[in-house]
């Protein structure tokens, strides 16, 4: 190949030699100043070296993904983190972000409760978000206005959210642990995924796709992590009591049935599992993919 490359440029006369010079000059500066854009500047380096567009995110030992799981409640700063060079769509309110604190309750009762609510809203124009805003509105805001209203019993509601937009995909999760006089803390997790070009919701599989992963690989990864996180439980309870029963063989674990995953900016996909979604408790088990 350098043979006939030198043969090539041989035969070059003129202004043509000085030309291809130039241009292979000029493409060796280009490549150099890539280079040290991706070394030194773009903030996703790790997880997009190439920068071909969506952040898949990159690999990461057991130990390091179980660090994020652990972490997972930290992650809930009423913010919206972006890893998007172009995002093009229509906003509701053009001042604001394309996800916001729309609510923020504040008040408390000595007898009745304490409500602490930052609630999120999707700021794009779209008929799919607003059914998804409509949703969040009644599962969190009717929620914490029935709270102030009541007198029964002293009620704690805390409500908190992270958003996060990647490429094409909006994510909003948001969390919410409540109180009700002497039964259990319950900490329910809602997820919110929207496709900005497609217009429509996005689905556990198509972050599978996204990802360049298989449906078997997922579940895999599902079924390790929940017996793993069985195990450990079983363990804490042999000594300080209080185990919530998990029951391996439910289907609720199988990738069709999760309902509750979000996208993050830096290109990792978490499936929560969230038993206050349906029972008095605070445990949940977070696989990342």
């Amino acid at each position: 190949m350098i043979r006939a490359l030198r043969r090539f440029v041989s035969k070059l006369k003129g202004r043509n030699k000085v030309l291809f010079f130039l241009g292979l000059t000029l493409i060796c500066i280009m490549a150099l100043c890539i280079g040290i854009y991706i070394q030194f500047f773009y903030k996703y380096s790790e997880t997009d070296p190439l920068m071909i567009g969506i952040n898949i995110g990159s690999q990461k030992t057991a130990e390091e993904l179980a660090a994020l799981e652990v972490e997972f409640n930290n992650i809930f700063k009423n913010e919206l983190n972006i890893k998007s060079e172009n995002v093009n769509v229509e906003k509701i309110k053009e001042e604001n972000d394309l996800v916001y604190s729309m609510y923020q309750l504040e008040n408390a009762d000595e007898n009745y409760y304490t409500v602490n609510a930052t609630i999120p809203t999707i700021n794009i124009n779209s008929e799919v978000v607003n059914e998804i805003n409509n949703s969040i509105r009644t599962e969190f805001y009717d929620k914490a206005n029935s709270i102030m209203r009541q007198t029964e019993e002293f009620v704690v509601y805390n409500v908190s959210y992270q958003a996060f937009i990647n490429e094409d995909i909006v994510s909003v999760v948001i969390k919410a642990a409540l109180k009700e006089g002497n039964n259990a803390e319950r900490v329910s997790i809602k997820t919110y995924n929207y496709s900005m070009s497609a217009d429509r919701q996005v689905t556990l599989e198509d972050l599978i796709n996204l990802k360049k992963t298989t449906v078997k690989s997922v579940q895999d990864t599902i079924d390790e992590d929940i017996k793993i996180a069985d195990t450990n439980a079983k363990i804490i309870a042999a000594d300080y009591g209080n185990l919530y029963e998990r029951d391996l063989d439910s289907d609720m674990y199988k990738v069709e049935n999760a309902s509750t995953f979000f996208l993050t900016d830096e290109g990792y996909v978490y499936i929560v599992y969230a038993y206050g979604n349906t029972d008095y408790t605070n445990e949940m088990d977070i696989v990342i993919f």
